[in-house]
């Protein structure tokens, strides 16, 4: 178990990490101040600082891995051990999550606690609400090594600022020279005399932060160690993008259009009808093979291509002999498939539904909701007083889809093909049944 206690001492642990180092064997702290290891050791009678295994010169990339060594000994032993680390203990923290990593490895169970990290007190103290322009968080030596692309509209705030550019892994801190190579780097897109912060978050209850404001040129001779964070406020305002913004536009107003046209609509569809800009998605639906596997064999284009204008004409008409309707997600605009109902000679010239949907729409309920909500809306003519539908045996989701939708299987139809029938009769008295069950489509595929 690994545990933030927060930045500053006795404001920010929580009652559930708390109670976790109250009750281990075992208490390793990584924390920033000597006094906070002090309170932390009157909760449990054995706590061990791992501040021991940091020294000047000495690669970091060791001293993490004697932190881990260090903790999971212990785990082995089969100690209830407990990593106590000040902020967040998988903010800037390698040893907890290398920790962590290694024992479920080993078949240990394993937990991280979240702290108040330096982050959110960054954002309380400077009163910066990252939803409002963007922010931009980078560790600043990472900053310098790898090529960024900044973005001046937003706030950039740059990480352990006083140890900007080491690449030994080994110093505490970095000289003016090394901070003057990240002000070069910064320059193309900041001002020399644009103002920044230089923050560091308070540890004790006496302290107060430090926000110290000067201009990014006098960034090299500012006196920063390696808890100290660079703020830096946007450069320039918000740039609209107009393309994308007229691109919303019209995907609102045909969104609109859908709901204003629907047919009828479900908590999450809206469902109309067929139009000639849906000729591209059915004609790609009735040619897939793995689409049709359960309706018939796949189409040629030319084939599908007459099928929707057919579909098209008799849909236009002001008659309930033949209606096909496109299947919208409400919150997207996007046409998900197809469904509709039509006179069959196969049934003697009553009314037969059936639905085809994209793969990726398959299997997360649109397929129960969509066909649950045509049943109801074509039996609510008074010239269709029964709905039949078929489906291969095989195809074991749109058997149970009809079955929960209150259909009654009738036998087998040409082409050893399931017959199944539902009359208006029927519709009422199971509404509010089935209702609630319209989006428990967890079944694979909705295919007819």
């Amino acid at each position: 178990m690994c545990v933030g206690v927060g930045m500053t001492l006795g404001s920010h642990l929580t009652p559930l990490s708390r109670s976790y180092i109250e009750q281990a064997d075992v208490v390793f702290t990584g924390l920033s101040d000597g006094i906070m290891e002090l309170w932390l050791a009157k909760m449990n009678p054995d706590v061990r600082s791992l501040q021991q295994y940091y020294r000047e010169g000495k690669p970091r990339t060791e001293t993490y891995r004697e932190m881990v060594e260090a903790m999971m000994t212990e785990v082995r032993a089969g100690k209830k051990v407990c990593g106590a680390f000040y902020g967040h203990p998988g903010v800037f923290a390698l040893p907890p999550r290398k920790a962590l990593a290694l024992a479920r490895s080993e078949g240990y169970d394993a937990h991280m606690e979240p702290g108040v990290s330096a982050e959110d007190c960054l954002y309380a103290d400077l009163e910066i609400d990252p939803g409002e322009v963007g922010c931009q968080h980078y560790e600043a030596s990472q900053f310098m090594f790898y090529r960024r692309r900044i973005d001046p509209t937003a706030y950039l705030i740059l990480w352990q600022i006083g140890i900007a550019g080491d690449q030994s892994v080994t110093r505490f801190s970095t000289g003016a020279e090394y901070r003057q190579l990240l002000v070069d780097l910064l320059s193309p897109d900041y001002d020399g005399d644009h103002e920044v912060i230089a923050y560091k978050a308070a540890t004790l209850p006496t302290q107060r932060p430090r926000m110290d404001r000067l201009k990014l040129r006098d960034l090299p001779k500012a006196d920063l160690d390696i808890h100290f964070t660079l703020v830096i406020p946007p450069a320039r305002p918000l740039e609209s993008n107009a393309e994308i913004r007229r691109r919303l536009s019209r995907l609102d107003r045909a969104k609109q259009k859908t709901k204003r046209t629907a047919a009828f609509a479900t908590d999450r569809l809206h469902v109309r009808p067929i139009e000639e800009h849906d000729s591209d998605l059915f004609c790609d639906l009735y040619c897939d093979p793995s689409t049709m596997e359960f309706i018939g064999p796949a189409k040629t284009r030319a084939a599908a291509m007459r099928g929707f204008g057919k579909a098209l004409r008799l849909t236009q008409k002001r008659s309930a002999d033949w209606k096909s309707y496109a299947i919208v997600d409400a919150n997207s605009g996007e046409t998900l498939g197809f469904c509709g109902f039509n006179r069959s000679r196969t049934f003697d010239n009553q009314t037969e539904a059936g639905i085809i949907l994209r793969a990726d729409a398959r299997g997360r309920g649109f397929g129960q909701e969509a066909f649950g909500g045509l049943v109801r809306h074509a039996l609510q003519h008074p010239d269709i007083p029964r709905i039949f539908a078929r489906t291969s045996p095989a195809n074991v989701a749109m058997m149970s889809l009809l079955s929960t939708l209150g259909f009654s299987r009738r036998g087998t139809s040409a082409g050893a093909a399931a017959t199944w029938s539902i009359a208006r009769t029927a519709v009422p008295a199971q509404n509010s049944r089935h209702l609630a069950r319209m989006k428990g489509d967890a079944a694979g595929q909705d295919r007819r």
